[in-house]
């Protein structure tokens, strides 16, 4: 029930983060789709804030008791770890929407951060799916 709860919102992760990145390839796109990128970014945002709650009350509070000593110190790190990537996420964000000027104004820098912070995120879905996930069944 968990795993499929959690592979669902990474369905939906996915999804965003390819939509942001239809728009996120050439400076000028970036210029032509301003709206379009702040609404995908809020998109993205909302999908993460919904799964890192879950994540939090629910997921990660039931890893981090789960009978295998293996799985609750994995848990531990993917728990620290999505922190981290959380806060860079946050501050990403926060630099482009904002202040939408600067999504404009510094169009390359934008492509590097976005695509910096969209890999990360992807990684980071993966290693859940493929290290954290296959312990569980």
């Amino acid at each position: 029930m968990i795993n499929e709860m959690v592979r669902k919102h990474h369905q939906q992760i996915r999804r965003a983060i390819q939509e942001l990145q239809e728009d996120v390839y050439q400076e000028q796109e970036v210029v032509n789709n301003q709206l379009w990128i702040a609404l995908r970014i809020g998109t993205l945002t909302g999908i993460l804030n919904v799964h890192l709650k879950y994540e939090d009350e629910q997921l990660y509070p039931y890893l981090l008791q789960h009978p295998r000593e293996e799985v609750r110190a994995i848990s531990k790190v993917f728990k620290k770890e999505m922190g981290d990537l959380s806060l860079i996420f946050e501050s990403y964000k926060d630099k482009y929407l904002k202040k939408p000027d600067e999504l404009v104004k510094n169009s390359s820098q934008f492509i590097i951060d976005t695509n910096s912070i969209l890999y990360e995120i992807s990684k980071r879905v993966e290693k859940e799916e493929h290290e954290l996930f296959p312990l569980l069944d």
